[in-house]
């Protein structure tokens, strides 16, 4: 890719910053929303706890391999925002679908694999089910529960859980535009 993360970092900021924003165009976010909903969901556990971990474990060496990891995962990353534009479906009513399943399945399709590209995609999905059932999130949940616990002793469990999947699914339920909305205002806050 010849170092399109460098090449390209100044052509990126002026995306991210409205240079381009046509509201004439097709879409239902803005690009800084499109980066904050790629960037929460990129971003995890792994890469804020695992870093201080690395640190701690590995000592300056595992910062220069992180580092150059970092380099490699920022091309894979817009390789992957790549194909996702590019084998993106726009319906009729002007909403947009589009991601691995359908960078997969499209994609390999243009190449005479389109037997591959389902399988593929719907292997993609249930692994994304799979993880979503028993990954981070559970985690993530408990621990922010027990960050609340030592504010607010008195709530229980069930009732932390039911408010968080009553907010968790307000979000989801609204759709893309309503993610983005939420991941564009989350860092400024």
């Amino acid at each position: 890719m010849n170092f399109i993360n460098l090449r390209g970092f100044r052509h990126a900021i002026d995306v991210v910053m409205g240079k381009y924003d046509d509201p004439e165009e097709a879409g239902e976010v803005s690009h800084f929303q499109a980066l904050a909903t790629a960037l929460s969901a990129t971003v995890g556990l792994g890469n804020i706890a695992g870093v201080a971990i690395a640190v701690s474990v590995g000592g300056p060496g595992a910062i220069f391999w992180m580092s150059l990891g970092g380099l490699l995962g920022m091309t894979s990353k817009f390789v992957e925002c790549t194909l996702g534009q590019k084998y993106r479906i726009v319906k009729s009513d002007g909403t947009i679908a589009g991601g691995p399943m359908y960078y997969l399945s499209r994609g390999l399709a243009s190449m005479g694999q389109e037997s591959l590209g389902k399988v593929l995609a719907i292997l993609f999905s249930v692994f994304c089910l799979g993880g979503a059932f028993g990954g981070a999130n559970m985690f993530q949940a408990n621990q922010s529960y027990g960050a609340v616990a030592t504010v607010l002793p008195f709530l229980p469990k069930w009732l932390y859980g039911l408010i968080l999947l009553t907010l968790v699914g307000l979000v989801i339920i609204g759709g893309i535009r309503r993610i983005a909305q939420v991941a564009q205002g989350i860092p400024k806050d």
